[in-house]
């Protein structure tokens, strides 16, 4: 299978400190993925440098088949719009919209009219368990809620990719795993490539590959189940 998000040797440096260090990852459609690591390994940076919101130093990032790090901003911000889905640690949803509005915005942005956009943000809202907070400002709903509305807006166009930066770190245990589940069966039902980055061992347990950063390093790969580690290939593969 021909993957749909690959690094190629991503180095990254921010003044004198190397963060990422010549890190290669691959990421197949409907596949789950973990990056894991310790603070400051360069997860998040990993995650940046492969949604096109930071260049590498070095390396290169490619995105079905085409490099994509060195295109324009403004086609890089199209691209990412369009084919990419984001949930991040407290959600950053817009809080002057409702939270349907939210959810309907990127099928919004990329042309989706008002009555099937609003169709689609509350049959996603509804596999959430918020359907009946859709109506409420971001300030009238919970944490969780909110989070999981977020969740809603990555999947509401359907995108190739979802890349999630700790997406249950602020939620509890049972609002986590309605986030995880959404997340996996967007992989399974849609085909889309999710990847997560977490430092929590029941979150990576989701992912069908994860891959173990330290220093600035792909180092392994974490078992999960039993906390081992294990060599992978150039690619992110298990060897």
């Amino acid at each position: 299978m021909n993957a749909i998000l690959e690094g190629h040797e991503l180095t990254y440096r921010f003044g004198l400190n190397e963060v990422l260090k010549g890190v290669n990852i691959a990421i197949n459609p409907g596949e789950v993925v973990s990056v894991m690591g310790p603070s400051g390994s360069g997860k998040s940076t990993l995650l940046h440098l492969l949604a096109g919101l930071l260049r590498p130093t070095q390396g290169e990032v490619h995105l079905a088949g085409r490099r994509f790090d060195n295109r324009p901003e403004r086609l890089r911000s199209r691209v990412r719009l369009a084919q990419m889905g984001f949930v991040f640690q407290f959600g950053d949803l817009v809080p002057e919209l409702t939270v349907v509005e939210n959810v309907e915005l990127p099928l919004r942005l990329t042309g989706t009219r008002a009555r099937p956009a609003r169709q689609r943000a509350m049959e996603v809202l509804g596999r959430l368990g918020v359907a009946e907070q859709a109506g409420k400002l971001l300030s009238a709903v919970s944490g969780g809620e909110g989070q999981r509305a977020a969740v809603a807006r990555a999947l509401a166009h359907r995108p190739q990719i979802i890349l999630a930066d700790e997406p249950t770190g602020s939620l509890d245990t049972t609002s986590g795993e309605l986030v995880l589940e959404s997340l996996v069966g967007a992989a399974r039902e849609q085909g889309t490539a999710v990847l997560i980055v977490t430092h929590e061992l029941r979150v990576a347990a989701w992912a069908e590959r994860d891959v173990l950063l330290r220093d600035g390093l792909a180092v392994g790969a974490l078992d999960a189940a039993v906390g081992a580690t294990v060599e992978v290939g150039a690619g992110g593969e298990r060897l």
